[in-house]
């Protein structure tokens, strides 16, 4: 009932979009049930040179967010690092879907953070990408959407949410994730690309 919780929260309840019309998953009551993963903040990191800390900010749905610091830029974007389970298996074909708030806070307006290697992944090597992308971060909360039919079938377990965080020194926002299987007939051509 936790998701049913949050859907209330994120004020969800509108009626279905009209075809072909771009729609924010997390605004329909039908597409929050395909939600699968537990909605929320209980990010695990990794990494050096990062510290996190639990804030809150009414602005974002259940007004709780993780502020990391990353206090120096990695040899690689993937030296440190955020990650969050998933609790079913995706099929092989099914579209997913990945949102996340976030914000880089002490960024002036009109600049932005790198955040690559964003979405949904497998979660041992080679942590193959199931629906990622490179995402840019303003300074203001913003949903951030990855979407992509998922290539193979990935049981239990054996996929999880990766966010890479060493791409600079930086301070980056994270607030609830959440993480939807749409099914194979899904039209991907409605689904929000920011």
């Amino acid at each position: 009932m936790k998701y049913l919780a949050l859907a209330v929260t994120l004020g969800l309840g509108a009626a279905a979009p009209a075809f072909s019309e771009i729609i924010n998953p997390l605004q329909s009551e039908t597409l929050i049930k395909k939600v699968i993963n537990e909605p929320g903040t209980a990010y695990v990191f990794y990494g050096p040179g990062m510290t996190q800390k639990q804030m809150k900010d009414p602005e974002i749905p259940g007004g709780v967010f993780v502020r990391v610091d990353v206090s120096q830029k990695g040899g690689h974007p993937w030296d440190a690092g955020g990650g969050y389970p998933i609790l079913k298996p995706i099929k092989a074909g099914d579209v997913i879907v990945f949102a996340i708030y976030a914000r880089a806070p002490n960024l002036k307006d009109g600049e932005s953070a790198s955040m690559p290697g964003l979405g949904v992944c497998q979660d041992s090597a080679p942590y193959a990408p199931i629906a990622v992308a490179d995402r840019q971060i303003t300074n203001r909360w913003n949903l951030y959407f990855v979407s992509a039919k998922a290539s193979s079938a990935w049981r239990r377990g054996e996929a999880h949410v990766a966010m890479q965080l060493a791409a600079d020194k930086q301070v980056i926002d994270l607030g609830p994730v959440f993480v939807l299987d749409l099914g194979p007939d899904y039209d991907m051509t409605t689904l929000p690309t920011s």
